[in-house]
């Protein structure tokens, strides 16, 4: 029984149904299913709990010698995280700026990082990490000033009356002119299973578009946001060619990121 984690989020689900509710022939590989936000997986990993795991792209920097990362499943997409605050003119004018970020070892926090350094060099900054699902309330009170939003989030914040102030995928295709890469699906490189689990997320994913009423039921039932529009967006944004094949230019994307966070000290 091997442990295999998720996120709860709409393009994790729709990519891991057939898996889940045993639609596929996993090949003899019996799987036991942890489905917590993404940074609950980082962490997880860190401890070696589990066997297989989505984990931002960012995490695998520091997991790469106990596992690596397969080719399907993935999330990469040229939407990425967004920033928002409640008060653009307000955001001007502080000297210190409240950031609530979505984890520390999210690809996000790491986005962000390369935004803010290169936007705001002279600004001082205080962060605080929580659940992804608890910044927009957060930025919306005002208890932060501005808040880096991921899954659900970047489609539903002006509904909260909150402001854009960047498109963290805008400004990683502008630097880099690749994909952004959020998170990766990764094995233990003890297991040798790379392949096999590979064909089989690629039969889930054929599997869950084959099906697609039945997928979107599960998809729902682990969704912050309940509007069937937003989650159809959601399953559009990131899952896409490079789900089923990160190919080349995906496994570009990764080691760029990586490169930039050996360059840098995040959010220290």
């Amino acid at each position: 029984m091997l442990k295999f984690g998720i996120s709860p989020c709409p393009n994790d689900t729709f990519i891991f149904f057939g898996i889940v509710e045993k639609k596929v022939n996993t090949r003899g590989l019996n799987f036991d299913f942890v489905i917590e936000d993404v940074e609950t997986l980082n962490s997880l990993c860190f401890k070696k709990t589990l066997d297989i795991s989505k984990i931002s792209t960012h995490a695998f920097y520091y997991l790469h010698k106990d596992y690596e990362f397969l080719s399907s499943g993935g999330a990469l997409s040229e939407h990425g995280p967004v920033v928002i605050t409640k008060d653009l003119e307000k955001l001007k004018r502080l000297s210190t700026v409240k950031i609530a970020l979505p984890g520390r070892l999210t690809t996000a926090s790491a986005l962000m990082w390369f935004y803010w350094k290169k936007f705001f060099p002279d600004k001082k900054y205080s962060v605080e990490f929580m659940p992804f699902y608890e910044i927009i309330d957060k930025v919306a009170e005002e208890k932060a000033d501005m808040g880096v939003l991921i899954h659900e989030g970047r489609f539903i914040y002006s509904l909260k009356g909150l402001h854009l102030v960047a498109d963290l995928g805008e400004f990683w295709k502008k630097e880099t002119s690749l994909p952004i890469p959020l998170g990766c699906i990764i094995s233990r490189r003890s297991l040798n299973i790379k392949e096999i689990l590979e064909k089989i997320i690629k039969e889930s994913i054929e599997y869950a578009y084959s099906h697609w009423e039945e997928a979107l039921e599960f998809v729902k039932k682990y969704s912050q946001e309940v509007d069937e529009d937003v989650i159809k967006l959601h399953i559009k944004a990131y899952v896409n060619e490079f789900t089923f094949n990160m190919g080349q230019k995906g496994i570009q994307a990764i080691r760029e990121l990586i490169k930039k966070i050996q360059e840098s000290r995040i959010w220290s």
